[in-house]
């Protein structure tokens, strides 16, 4: 990014907020040149509307300009090392069957922010890896050519790489997920885990005929 734009970045960040004046006089610019910097960040979607602060001195009103959510990418973090920690300490505290219920029901709500699903397998597996990403992977679908009715999605970028490769949450979590947006009618097999190696990771979503008797049996 320009560095002009960076430090306009760093100033609101620290500041909160900030006005061209403002802006202007830590930069050392003309206000002409800080709107044609914040008009750039505004169409890339860092900087919000500005907005009017009301203040009780006479005068014309303040403009100020706030950072969006989306600028937080922006910044070093360590949501990772957050989520790591967090693992860690749920591990030593919660017992083992606790734990991987506390996985499951974190799959079910990141499904539910899916809504309804179509029936139609196809429709079904497209919707899937489109919600998937959304939520930052890297994946497709295709059909196997040998089996009618059975799918299969490929991962090859999974947003919680850096803590599968020290945990095995994050991945239990990706079949349960994949499991719940598939539905009822599909049989959901793992076939290679190793998206977090840079490689794929490939699911095979099964809504053939042949798979109601699986279905049946791990019914009952």
């Amino acid at each position: 990014m320009q560095d002009t734009r960076q430090q306009i970045l760093e100033i609101i960040k620290r500041h909160g907020e900030a006005t061209v004046r403002e802006l202007s006089q830590e930069l050392g610019l003309t206000s002409v040149t800080v709107r044609h910097h914040l008009e750039i960040l505004r169409s890339q979607g860092y900087i919000a509307d500005p907005e009017i602060s009301r203040t009780n001195k006479p005068g014309r009103p303040r403009f100020v300009y706030r950072l969006t959510s989306t600028a937080a990418d922006l910044f070093p973090n360590n949501y990772s090392g957050l989520a790591s920690a967090l693992l860690e300490a749920v591990e030593d505290c919660v017992p083992p069957s606790a734990c991987q219920a506390l996985l499951e029901l974190t799959a079910k709500h990141i499904a539910e922010r899916a809504g309804p699903l179509p029936q139609d397998p196809q429709e079904r597996v497209e919707s899937i890896v489109r919600f998937l990403n959304q939520q930052g992977y890297v994946s497709r679908w295709v059909k196997d050519p040998k089996h009618p009715g059975r799918y299969l999605i490929h991962i090859s970028s999974c947003p919680y790489q850096h803590v599968s490769e020290t945990h095995s949450a994050p991945c239990y979590i990706d079949q349960h997920l994949i499991e719940i947006l598939a539905g009822e009618s599909a049989v959901v097999t793992r076939v290679e885990t190793k998206a977090k190696d840079g490689k794929l990771c490939t699911y095979i979503l099964d809504y053939s005929e042949d798979n109601k008797g699986a279905l049946a049996e791990a019914n009952h």
